[in-house]
């Protein structure tokens, strides 16, 4: 399916800025009010959810090559996130003044590097060196087990990515592991992932485009009184399970809607190029607002509101454009350099480069 909808470039770059707001709040905020990282948290549900359902969409109704599906995935997500973990190596060893969570460790560089989940004694979180790698280490891990049900169609591929996903956050629940690895992998947040493979589904067999303007007026009202469920509940804990209940039924809504509406939508080509960037924008953007919240608290005071808010709306504004500069300066030729030595031929199943980049 060669389809490209431009609603999922649309989300993709606003799950970046939700992050990015996040942690431009938080910077000054992080005493007064810990549910601004409930908006980040949002940013990765969404994030999973449009992952999910751009891999069902791409690789179609039949069977796929699971080593072609992998090398892609590869190129497309991991030289980046070495380089970004790489650098936060060699600041860390050489001016580990300037980090708060991010100290040098090798054994731990090796595990980031290889996606290998541990406990981080400094963040105290089971969080890579480059800390905002937590995610990418679910991505490789929803994609791994993507690529294991090749040989099925794309209902059964579902459907066994579901009860996989399923069983794996019941044994979370019941058993409490404490261990990293056990821990990080029976959470329930790849359930995301499977939300958007239903939503992909339902894509590829027609579902959506024939939803009601009725149901469409339901999602949009439920989907809002999840959104307020999800950022309002136990807000003492950024994570909470109930509260992951209500930001995956509204980011799945989201989705649902945007890509049923697409043929009213506007093409904004703003919005599209930071979707275009939001893997950039994803991992600059703390560096941004550390130097830039940084520099302003030096001469502005964090008791202020206004000065927090205002710092914050900066931030995003200045995240958003680091992150298009680094997608232009770094990654597109990082990505074609990558792909002329380790792509092969597309073939007439290929997933379209723009729109497979979860």
């Amino acid at each position: 399916m060669r389809h490209q909808f431009f609603s999922i470039q649309y989300l993709r770059g606003f799950a970046a800025v939700l992050v990015l707001a996040s942690h431009a709040l938080l910077y000054p905020l992080v005493e007064h009010n810990l549910g601004f990282g409930r908006l980040g948290w949002l940013g990765v549900i969404l994030f999973f959810v449009i992952s999910g359902f751009i891999m069902v969409v791409v690789t179609g109704e039949g069977q796929f090559s699971a080593a072609g599906f992998l090398r892609r995935r590869f190129i497309r997500v991991v030289p980046m996130y070495w380089v970004a973990t790489l650098l936060a190596a060699a600041l860390a060893l050489l001016v580990p003044q300037i980090f708060k969570t991010t100290v040098y460790d090798s054994t731990q560089l090796l595990l980031s590097l290889l996606f290998i989940p541990f406990h981080n004694p400094v963040s105290g979180g089971i969080h890579p060196l480059y800390k905002l790698g937590w995610t990418l280490n679910y991505e490789v891990f929803f994609y791994v087990c993507f690529a294991l049900l090749a040989f099925l169609d794309a209902r059964a591929r579902v459907v066994w990515l579901s009860i996989a996903f399923g069983a794996l956050a019941v044994l979370g629940l019941i058993l409490q592991p404490e261990a990293a690895i056990p821990q990080f992998y029976t959470s329930y947040m790849p359930l995301a992932f499977c939300a958007g493979a239903w939503l992909g589904l339902a894509t590829l067999r027609g579902h959506v485009r024939r939803l009601s303007k009725g149901a469409i007026y339901a999602l949009m009202l439920l989907g809002m009184g999840a959104m307020v469920q999800g950022l309002a509940w136990g807000v003492e804990v950024v994570e909470d399970g109930i509260a992951f209940v209500g930001l995956l039924f509204f980011a799945s809504a989201l989705v649902l809607l945007l890509v049923r509406l697409e043929p009213r939508l506007p093409r904004i080509a703003l919005l599209e190029r930071i979707g275009d960037a939001s893997y950039s924008i994803y991992l600059v953007h703390i560096y941004e607002v550390a130097i830039l919240s940084g520099l302003a608290f030096k001469w502005l005071d964090p008791s202020d509101l206004f000065a927090d808010y205002l710092v914050a709306a900066v931030s995003v504004a200045g995240g958003t454009t680091a992150g298009w500069m680094l997608y232009v300066w770094v990654e597109l030729p990082l990505l074609r350099f990558v792909n002329s030595r380790f792509a092969k031929p597309r073939q007439a199943t290929a997933e379209p480069a723009s729109s497979a980049t979860a």
